[in-house]
């Protein structure tokens, strides 16, 4: 009697998008790279140009992405998951962030980038322009918080990821391209993550 066919294994959904956002972040930092500064990126560098009458806000923006606040607020999101029973969850949500800032900063040291000089830097700048650290570390932290804890906290989470990107703008220490770069980066890493956290025992229990 002839056995029946195995169920097709396809790829989730998750994943997939992943890949696709991976995909997009590596082709707009070779075209970067290769023909140079994207015809968008001085248009809309002018457009924000006027915001930087306000330096402080942008600046608190900016902050608000800062390695100290991501801390906080990552070691206290993991601290919750913990509480309730998913240590795998939260170990995969630091290892996530950990290892998508170090992969961001590889990306900064292939694809070379200097930083605009459109404007005067208004903040402190140590290392290369593509993609931006502050847009790829908030989006990805914020979105797999979201995804892990509860998506109702993409409503503080999604407003402070626009923020903070466009402040690298406004500051004169990032392209536009740079911001945007950074978000598709980010945001593939934190659907990654949520991938394989999935998979984990503690991850099919009910979530609030």
């Amino acid at each position: 009697m002839p056995r029946p066919p195995m169920p097709r294994r396809t790829m989730p959904l998750r994943l997939r998008a992943a890949l696709l956002l991976l995909a997009m972040t590596l082709a707009l930092g070779l075209w970067v790279h290769v023909a140079g500064t994207p015809g968008f990126d001085a248009p809309l560098s002018r457009v924000l140009a006027p915001l930087r009458a306000t330096p402080g806000l942008w600046q608190a923006a900016s902050f608000a992405g800062d390695w100290q606040v991501r801390l906080a607020i990552g070691g206290g999101a993991a601290a919750s998951l913990a509480a309730r029973g998913r240590r795998a969850a939260a170990l995969v949500l630091l290892t996530t962030a950990a290892a998508q800032t170090l992969a961001t900063s590889g990306l900064k040291l292939l694809y070379a980038r200097p930083r605009p000089t459109m404007f005067d830097h208004l903040d402190r700048i140590t290392d290369l322009s593509f993609p931006s650290g502050h847009a790829a570390q908030n989006a990805c932290l914020w979105l797999l918080i979201a995804l892990l804890l509860d998506r109702r906290l993409l409503a503080l989470g999604g407003p402070l990821i626009l923020m903070i990107g466009v402040s690298r703008v406004v500051l004169g220490v990032h392209w536009p391209s740079d911001v945007l770069g950074g978000w598709l980066f980010g945001a593939a890493c934190a659907l990654i993550g949520a991938d394989v956290a999935r998979r984990l025992p503690d991850m099919r229990k009910d979530r609030p």
